[in-house]
């Protein structure tokens, strides 16, 4: 009967050295997320606001693209982030 081949102390803590960098990775990105989603609503909230506080004949349609601005700039900042992780 053939003797199975084994797995290196070596080789077995690189694998949970590269397991460990992926889950930190997904911690970060998935930070990014709920605080993007937090910013969303929050953001479309106060530009709803702003919306129906506005006096009459005053166009303020484009307060709703500054939540979807500053949820972008939180997705970019994170995966930056989660990028430059070792």
């Amino acid at each position: 009967m053939a003797e199975e081949p084994r797995i290196s102390q070596e080789q077995i803590d690189r694998l949970i050295a590269a397991i460990d960098k992926v889950e930190r990775k997904r911690k970060i990105m998935l930070a990014g997320y709920l605080i993007a989603a937090v910013v969303l609503i929050l953001g479309q909230v106060g530009a709803f606001w702003v919306f129906a506080t506005a006096r009459s004949g005053v166009f303020v349609g484009w307060v709703f693209f500054i939540p979807f601005a500053f949820v972008g700039s939180v997705l970019w900042a994170f995966g930056k982030w989660a990028a430059r992780q070792k």
